[in-house]
């Protein structure tokens, strides 16, 4: 359990696109998550058993899901059921705040 996080101040993960992950507060079956995405990802598709929600906190991307391209800028916010297959393109750098219930033990 972690009950406070400062992004700055957590070490940052980084994944095989290039971008920065943080972990921030998370405690019995939910987590929060900081993405920090260089402009060009290609995030590949992907899916996980675990319920997803993001919150674009600074960029632009697109969106892939079932199918289905959306154009998210800030003060968007997308919901990811369980098992769907999702990725990401980052049009400009971006900031991305995501939560995930259960939480993400691979990411521990």
């Amino acid at each position: 359990m972690k009950v406070l996080a400062r992004s700055a101040d957590e070490p940052a993960t980084t994944t095989p696109e290039g971008a920065e992950r943080r972990v921030l507060s998370y405690g019995g079956t939910l987590m929060a998550v900081e993405f920090r995405f260089p402009a060009g990802v290609h995030a590949p598709m992907h899916s996980h058993p675990h319920e997803q929600i993001g919150y674009v906190v600074q960029g632009e991307l697109d969106l892939l899901m079932d199918d289905v391209m959306i154009k998210l800028g800030p003060g968007s916010s997308y919901y990811v059921p369980p098992n769907v297959r999702h990725g990401v393109i980052t049009r400009t750098a971006c900031v991305l705040l995501d939560c995930f219930t259960p939480l993400r033990e691979d990411f521990l």
